[in-house]
């Protein structure tokens, strides 16, 4: 191979070679522009859920806005002393508390607070002005037990009750007349134990995660167990069709 084409085969191939490299920088400073146009972009959006965070309620209890400074008196009074200023701070109302942001919790309730300053007591009596479906009227059920009916009655309690022989039979009652009659047959097999049963078996079988769930509980138990009898009474008489008549019955079977 002549010289000049070597060399001209060379130099094509450095022309070559820096075209690549230019192409590889070009696609390098391209994907590094991307990449932080992509973390300025989530920069901003963090940035903006930050001061939305800090506009919230929760956000104000930590970082509460600076209350309007009330202009100072030019009376000459000696200053008040601690016990003074804590009398004029629990002499404010709810709404003036509030209106001052001043979310600390009465003298005394500090263990009792639950948001804003405000106790249990304070957010009850509040949804009983403003939502009062949340506390329907309470109306007394016909023949319910002395125990149970100046209040409304929690299945849960009933249970409870289930389990002392004193507070049996008015919970029992009690029971009956807050589940569907459709289940009271279970309910009297469950309390007078017959067979395996056990009043036990009303919380075993019926208590879920809400009163309202466990009182539907109870329809389907009372099906489950008759369905049981019954065919435990099949069992029986099939027994007794295959049994000769001189030999000796199965338990049970007269």
């Amino acid at each position: 191979m002549k010289p000049n084409a070597a060399a001209k085969i060379r130099q094509e191939e450095d022309r070559k070679s820096r075209r690549a490299a230019e192409r590889i920088r070009k696609w390098i400073e391209e994907l590094r522009r991307q990449v932080q146009a992509e973390q300025d972009r989530r920069r901003k959006w963090l940035l903006l859920l930050l001061l939305l965070a800090l506009e919230a309620k929760p956000a104000q209890r930590f970082f509460p806005s600076p209350a309007p400074t009330p202009p100072l008196a030019t009376t000459s009074r000696s200053p008040a002393r601690k016990s003074e200023k804590k009398a004029a701070v629990e002499t404010l109302s709810d709404y003036d508390r509030h209106s001052l942001y001043d979310h600390r919790p009465r003298r005394g309730e500090e263990h009792l607070e639950v948001y804003d300053g405000l106790t249990w007591n304070d957010i009850i009596a509040n949804n009983r002005i403003h939502r009062p479906h949340l506390f329907p009227a309470f109306r007394p059920i016909p023949g319910m037990p002395k125990r149970y009916a100046d209040q409304p009655v929690n299945i849960w309690t009933l249970f409870d009750h289930i389990d002392s022989a004193y507070h049996r039979p008015d919970a029992i009652k009690a029971l009956k007349l807050i589940v569907h009659s459709s289940a009271h047959d279970w309910i009297d097999a469950c309390a007078t134990e017959v067979g395996e049963l056990t009043y036990k078996d009303l919380r075993r079988q019926c208590k879920r995660r809400t009163p309202a769930m466990t009182l539907h509980e109870f329809p389907r138990a009372a099906t489950w167990w008759r369905e049981s009898v019954r065919r435990e009474e099949e069992e029986k008489k099939r027994t007794v069709k295959e049994t000769p008549d001189d030999a000796p019955k199965p338990p049970g079977v007269d």
